[in-house]
């Protein structure tokens, strides 16, 4: 029977990765349909109260011209989606300094809400230059706080588990996983969730929890935005307040998802998938590594540099050099250990005692 299971976990090893790129191509075609089930009738029902409204409109003011109405609609809607609102005596701006700053974090981070975007050739030249250099330095900066954290942030913790409470380092890797994982979501989602349902008289405890979701995750549709209809004050506070949960959400994320991908059964997972191969490669370049850090191997030649014999072999070697401590060993470029052994063997005295040499 187990002859015969053989083949099989040997052809799931070899096209596990086509089967998840297969897999993932049919989630995406699930997701398409649901949304496109779920949507249309919402888009159908809204395309036709707007048509409504516009009929009743012109019923009502015959002196409209409808090319004119029309020409009025696009144009609002054409500032609208730049970030511009165009009402009146609207003191309503989206690149003074605060607004500014909040852009900038957003497209830095990718966030990239889009409600505020360049208007101006300049600036749309300028934005291209300023993500070159600024994205890649903010993944970095990311990467090194988030580096620097996750020993703190996991390392230690599991290893206080793993010593003072006596379970296994696996078992204490998933419970301060599972504990890290209820915090952060309790910290950065729900937390600041309710913070916004308050804050925002029109937005549901659902829309408030899907704008931080949509944040974090750098995805970023626009559709909701807090501090819109507040003053110009309040809406600085809250986009700099955003800003600033933008930034702190993201790393803490980082470090959360960096522990999680130490899990063994994450690894085991991505190794499913990946095969061998990275391994092997990754040993490859660990061999070749601890070659270059060998003591004096820029004076060895290349040729005489051998590879760490079994432990069998060493086990045999060691053996003889115990039984017969002046053969040398050939797996081992150095032979300290012979010539500690004649240091103890030669009397530490070279200079013969004259009464000796009279006898």
């Amino acid at each position: 029977m187990a002859q015969n299971a053989d083949p099989v976990l040997t052809f799931c090893r070899n096209y596990a990765f086509t089967f998840l790129l297969l897999c993932y191509l049919f989630y995406m075609i699930i997701g398409a349909v649901i949304f496109m089930v779920l949507e249309q009738p919402e888009q159908n029902s809204l395309v036709a109260e707007v048509h409504e409204l516009r009929v009743r409109f012109f019923e009502n003011n015959q002196c409209v011209k409808e090319s004119s109405l029309d020409h009025l609609l696009r144009k609002v809607l054409f500032a609208g989606k730049r970030g511009v609102t165009v009402k009146a005596g609207s003191e309503e701006y989206n690149f003074d300094f605060t607004s500014s700053l909040f852009f900038v974090i957003t497209f830095l981070t990718t966030t990239g809400y889009g409600t505020t975007v360049p208007l101006s050739d300049e600036g749309r030249v300028f934005c291209m230059l300023y993500c070159v250099f600024g994205i890649p330095l903010t993944f970095l900066l990311l990467s090194c706080i988030t580096h620097t954290l996750v020993p703190r942030l996991s390392h230690v913790p599991i290893h206080h588990l793993h010593i003072y409470w006596g379970l296994s380092h696996n078992k204490a890797a998933l419970i301060y996983c599972g504990i890290l994982a209820v915090c952060t979501a309790t910290l950065f989602f729900l937390l600041p969730a309710v913070s916004l349902c308050l804050l925002e008289k029109d937005w549901s405890f659902l829309e408030s929890f899907y704008f931080c979701f949509i944040s974090l995750s750098t995805i970023g549709l626009g559709d909701y935005l807090p501090g819109q209809t507040h003053s110009r004050a309040a809406r600085q506070a809250l986009e700099f307040a955003t800003s600033c949960y933008l930034v702190l959400g993201l790393v803490v994320l980082l470090a959360v998802m960096e522990s999680f991908w130490q899990l063994q059964q994450v690894q085991a997972l991505v190794h499913l998938f990946v095969g061998s191969t990275a391994a092997t490669l990754k040993e490859e370049g660990r061999d070749e590594l601890a070659l270059s850090d060998w003591p004096g191997n820029h004076d060895i030649p290349t040729a005489d540099i051998q590879f760490r014999p079994p432990i069998s072999i060493i086990s045999h070697h060691m053996s003889d050099s115990l039984t017969n401590p002046f053969v040398e060993d050939p797996c081992t470029p150095f032979t300290p250990q012979v010539a500690s052994y004649e240091k103890t063997v030669r009397p530490s005295n070279t200079n013969p005692d004259p009464a000796d040499q009279n006898n």
